[in-house]
């Protein structure tokens, strides 16, 4: 920041310079042009020749100097600008911060166990695969199955350790080779609904 404040200053020390020297040339030419005038009649021709292509090229360089002053006067405003533009942005609170993804979380182990629905399972045989899914899970305890009708299982699962629902699903998923998915989770109400996706 501190480098930035002393660009400002010396773009403002070159504007004040170059505006100088433009009002010095202005006023030069003048001179020049006025002498020019009144001693036109006793100088000769050459002379008068060589005094109006020097004040032509004062002229030019007036101008120049003038368009110098010009884009110092920018340039200084330009480094201001972003002086004061990278103030902000220090000054500028963090308000937003990422949020991250809320844990998801999970059934707690021992009690009376989960109330576990699930639907579309692919036949006995299925539910039969999907019990022995579950009872090779390292943190299931138990899986027995409570009720089996129109494809849609009962089960009640008593876990060893906390599981998450996705977990479970994953773990299923897994074993059996057919996917399923998460319809909804409660681990605070011990129920958890699952659903196998058709792979017809």
């Amino acid at each position: 920041m501190g480098m930035t404040q002393e660009q400002a200053e010396q773009g403002e020390a070159i504007d004040r310079a170059a505006r100088i020297i433009a009002q010095a040339l202005m006023e030069a030419e003048v001179v020049l042009a006025a002498d020019r005038d009144r001693r036109g009649h006793q100088v000769p021709a050459e002379v008068i020749d060589t005094l109006e292509r020097f004040s032509s090229l004062l002229g030019r360089l007036v101008e120049h100097t003038e368009h110098l002053a010009e884009r110092m006067t920018e340039l200084t405003e330009a480094v201001a600008a972003l002086a004061e533009s990278r103030t902000r942005t220090v000054q500028q609170p963090v308000t937003a911060t990422p949020q991250l993804p809320e844990m998801e979380r999970a059934f707690a182990p021992g009690g009376e166990g989960i109330d576990v629905t699930i639907q579309s399972v692919p036949g006995f045989q299925g539910l039969m695969e999907l019990q022995r899914a579950l009872v090779r899970l390292p943190e299931v305890q138990s899986a027995a199955v409570r009720k089996y009708q129109d494809d849609e299982a009962a089960i009640q699962l008593v876990l060893a350790q906390p599981m998450t629902a996705s977990g479970i699903a994953a773990g299923i998923t897994g074993s059996t080779g057919h996917p399923i998915i998460v319809d909804e989770a409660r681990p605070d109400q011990l129920r958890l609904r699952l659903r196998f996706l058709d792979q017809r």
